[in-house]
């Protein structure tokens, strides 16, 4: 047993082990910065798990790395345009020191869940199970995050594809202007619902998986946030985020076009690819609801010949009344002899 702490200026009696002083208290500032960063570099993988597939994971981390540090960069970058923000050389620049902070703080999440998944073959849960609005940072991290990028990605994928593809030019910029911003607007549409889903709000809405409205949502996702936000948003990406660094000038255009299309083509493969695994991941999903539904249409049968068995086997059923009395009775009355009597 470890002896208690001895105070200042006491001295321990014979043969008494002298305990260690108590660790000195977290600095307020210090402490969340040293915690933020405590273990980071700790890539051991999970006991339980199998060798990582390391063609896998270059797959899977040089995409996210993509799609969600340069795409958070390039949301920023070209939603800024959308509304304006950058017609100034100052706002030009303090919109490009903003974008390159966003992309700072979204690489450090990026080597988190980069971390993760090689330590768990998975990415970090997306939602919390239990006790969901308990749990604000991570809310906040979740959400934040959703909103750079898939409401202001969704909007700038559509702003700077449309460019690297040579679509928008200075005769169509206020079309195309809008049409982002009305995609920005259908995202946020769809985001506001996801942070309802997370609070567990009107949950009719979404309670049952196999309905219309959650099907319908699921080909959304597949079919248009798919390809708004991984095949537009790649290209805008790149074609967004090479500007930012300063590496896309006038001079080197005709470099960085071809290096955005070849990105888009190769994010269209695989959307591609994970869309023919969608579809037939659903058409199981009806197959096996169609092979469970005669067995819950004998218990049916089942349920309602016992119901009527019973019935039959009842005859001394008592009649529902239904008595409708005068406002003007008293209480004492017990009854009244004018009312109406239902029977049923």
């Amino acid at each position: 047993q470890t002896p208690p702490f001895l105070p200042p200026g006491m001295m321990p009696p014979p043969g008494m082990a002298v305990p260690p002083p108590p660790p000195p208290p977290p600095k307020p500032f210090i402490h969340p910065i040293t915690h933020a960063f405590h273990g980071c570099f700790n890539f051991r993988r999970h006991p339980t798990k199998p060798p990582v597939n390391r063609l896998a994971y270059t797959r899977v981390i040089l995409a996210k790395l993509l799609l969600e540090v340069c795409g958070a960069s390039g949301a920023i970058w070209g939603s800024s345009e959308i509304f304006f923000l950058r017609d100034t050389p100052l706002g030009n620049e303090i919109v490009r020191i903003v974008a390159m902070f966003v992309g700072v703080i979204f690489f450090y999440r990026f080597w988190w869940h980069a971390k993760h998944y090689y330590q768990h073959d998975q990415d970090f849960p997306p939602l919390k199970e239990h006790h969901r609005r308990k749990w604000k940072l991570p809310f906040l991290q979740v959400f934040a995050s959703k909103l750079v990028l898939e409401v202001l990605g969704g909007a700038g994928a559509i702003w700077g594809c449309s460019e690297a593809v040579t679509l928008r030019n200075a005769t169509n910029k206020f079309s195309w202007r809008v049409a982002a911003a009305a995609v920005g607007y259908v995202f946020f549409i769809r985001w506001v619902f996801q942070v309802f889903a997370y609070c567990l709000c009107f949950a009719g809405l979404w309670s049952n998986p196999a309905s219309f409205r959650m099907t319908l949502a699921r080909w959304y996702d597949a079919f248009v946030s798919k390809l708004v936000l991984e095949v537009f948003g790649a290209a805008g990406a790149v074609w967004g985020f090479s500007e930012i660094v300063f590496l896309r000038t006038p001079d080197t255009v005709y470099i960085w076009r071809p290096i955005a299309i070849t990105i888009g083509v190769v994010f269209t493969l695989r959307w591609i690819f994970a869309l023919k695994a969608f579809v037939q991941s659903e058409n199981d999903a009806v197959e096996i609801k169609s092979q469970l539904q005669p067995t819950e249409m004998q218990r049916d049968e089942v349920a309602n010949f016992d119901v009527e068995k019973a019935v039959a086997s009842d005859e001394h059923i008592d009649d529902l009344e239904l008595e409708e009395t005068h406002s003007g009775e008293t209480e004492a009355s017990g009854e009244n002899e004018n009312g109406l009597k239902l029977e049923a």
